[in-house]
């Protein structure tokens, strides 16, 4: 199974879900449990047109990475509280 890293990020009732190595892949609800579930079939139909189109889908990369990579750094320091 491939597992890839979602950010997660949030308040009250508006929660959204980021998968970084799929472009445009992300999910949203009014808890981070649903922003979560949205965020998992949103994957899975990212991945299923990427199949469709006979695309390569992306190596997901470790938390130790992406934070390597900088990406996701202004998430985490601006979503700490």
């Amino acid at each position: 199974m491939i597992r890839y890293v979602g950010i997660v990020d949030g308040a009250d009732d508006v929660w959204g879900v980021r998968v970084p190595d799929l472009p445009g892949c992300h999910g949203g609800g009014a808890s981070p449990e649903e922003a979560i579930s949205d965020a998992t079939s949103a994957m899975h139909e990212w991945a299923e047109a990427r199949i469709a189109r006979h695309l390569p889908l992306p190596a997901p990369r470790s938390m130790a990475d992406l934070l390597r990579s900088g990406e996701i750094a202004g998430v985490l320091i601006k979503g700490h509280r």
